[in-house]
């Protein structure tokens, strides 16, 4: 298995017959009033594998680990992934899409990275975490 894509976005909805609709696909800028602050982004991410991986029995390792600016990780947490394939092209890769909320513990104004795992796979998103320009 590993990690096909992770899409910060607005709104996430992934459908059993396979499929996903998106809205505001790549906001990954979080305007912040004022730090520290509680910062939650939406991601839809897309695990990929064979089809024998994903046959709603097998479990695999998931974890989601957050950066600050500086490169620390400040957060992270696990848990076990057992599921079902959501769309299967014969020949190809079976996908499973999960909608994902997460909340950055906002400590300073900068770019943190939300690093998505599955069985070792990694993929990293940066979120930037700005000021609201003043008017």
């Amino acid at each position: 298995m590993k990690v096909d894509w992770a899409i910060p976005c607005r709104y996430a909805e992934a459908y059993p017959q396979g499929g996903t609709t998106i809205i505001g696909a790549g906001s990954d800028a979080v305007l912040a009033p004022h730090v520290p602050m509680p910062a939650q982004v939406l991601f839809a991410v897309r695990y990929v594998g064979a089809p024998d991986e994903l046959d709603g029995e097998m479990v695999h390792a998931i974890a989601c680990r957050i950066f600050d600016p500086d490169g620390t990780c400040v957060g992270e947490q696990k848990a076990n992934l057992t599921g079902g394939v959501t769309q299967l092209v014969p020949g190809y890769t079976a996908e499973l899409t999960v909608p994902t909320a997460i909340v950055i513990d906002a400590r300073q104004y900068g770019t943190y990275s939300v690093e998505f795992e599955i069985d070792g796979h990694t993929e990293r998103v940066p979120i930037h975490i700005i000021e609201p320009p003043n008017d």
